[in-house]
């Protein structure tokens, strides 16, 4: 083995036992630092503070944007010139009311046709009318074949049933002359007007769209939260109770679920605008102190309880908290401690606490 391999070898083992013996010194500190006693005099100032009874909510923060509550577009079924428009933009609507006329005049047209084809075929079905009850008369005095009596019916039934088939067709025609009036079906406002007069409305092409006057909110949220949104949820803006959740749509865009809220209050913004609001998922009533009241250690969670010039430890469960205060149970009766983690874990260990704050 050459010198140059069992230095290295030396330096090795030198190393590990550097690394052994360091480890057990800092076990050592580590030992003596846990068993360090807490001070045992000295004097500390700390508040007190005792339990309330209240209610706690927890709120979600969502953005909101503002929709109509229905919103439709109009078109017409027969495509035509646009010949009025009787409305604007913004404004205000009943339902029924007239918004926009497409030119009727080739429709018209037809209607007159057939009129004039119907005035004809009803003096034909008078004339057959006449043959007929003729034919009758003779056929009775034997003056009439028994075929022609029968010919002269049929006639007159195919010229009963073209005149009706004509007033089937004329009927129809006006039905249509509807379609050419475009109505408001339902109380609402203008939102937009995309055809103007002399443009060509085709079948099923958006003449004006328009919206009723309620409005809802959507917002949406990862599918992380879908336990805690649920409906009949109640909603907050400005910490004001606006509406509830009423649905939870059952598709997803861009991967997060969209929900729908239904308003009890108005809100004075224009459909189109966003909104910050909150979600109550959760609220108890109980017993609440402030969040810098506790102590955490490895066996549970604790209280300083404050009595006759002592503190000591009292256990407790933690309901409910938000940013300044929890919710616990049990109850605790006394007084409690208000400070940091360290100071409250070293109370018991102070021979002289100045109290502040409402010790009774």
């Amino acid at each position: 083995m050459s010198k140059k391999r069992i230095k290295i070898i030396v330096a090795v083992i030198a190393v590990v036992l550097l690394l052994i013996k360091g480890k057990g010194l800092l076990e050592n500190r580590k030992t003596e630092i846990a068993n360090e006693a807490l001070p045992s005099s000295g004097s500390v100032t700390v508040p007190v503070v005792k339990a309330q009874q209240g209610m706690m909510q927890n709120r979600i923060p969502f953005l909101a944007q503002i929709m109509s509550d229905k919103s439709i577009k109009l078109s017409t079924k027969l495509a035509g010139y646009v010949e009025k428009v009787l409305v604007e933009e913004a404004q205000k609507v009943k339902k029924g009311e007239v918004l926009v006329r497409i030119d009727a005049i080739e429709l018209n047209s037809n209607i007159d046709a057939l009129k004039a084809t119907l005035n004809a075929q009803s003096n034909d079905l008078m004339l057959a009318k006449s043959i007929y009850a003729r034919n009758i008369k003779l056929f009775d005095i034997g003056g009439l074949a028994k075929e022609q009596l029968d010919i002269s019916q049929v006639s007159l039934k195919v010229k009963s049933s073209t005149m009706e088939n004509t007033k089937q067709k004329i009927a129809q025609l006006d039905h249509q002359l509807s379609y050419l009036q475009i109505v408001a079906p339902f109380d609402g406002e203008i939102d937009a007007i995309f055809l103007h007069e002399g443009d060509l409305a085709a079948s099923g092409k958006a003449i004006l769209s328009m919206s009723n006057a309620k409005k809802k909110l959507l917002f949406s949220y990862a599918p992380v939260q879908g336990s805690m949104i649920k409906r009949e949820q109640d909603v907050f803006l400005k910490n004001g109770h606006i509406g509830y959740v009423k649905s939870i749509y059952t598709t997803s865009q861009n991967g997060l679920i969209s929900a729908e809220i239904t308003l009890t209050k108005k809100i004075a913004l224009p459909a189109g605008s966003s909104v910050n609001i909150e979600i109550l998922t959760k609220e108890a009533k109980g017993c609440m102190v402030p969040s810098d009241t506790l102590l955490h250690k490895k066996e549970s969670t604790f209280v300083m309880t404050y009595l006759d010039g002592t503190f000591s430890p009292l256990r407790v469960t933690v309901e409910m908290e938000d940013s300044n205060h929890i919710l616990i149970s049990p109850c605790p009766k006394q007084p409690i401690a208000q400070a940091s983690e360290v100071k409250l874990a070293q109370l018991p260990a102070y021979e002289n606490v100045n109290i502040t704050g409402v010790v009774k």
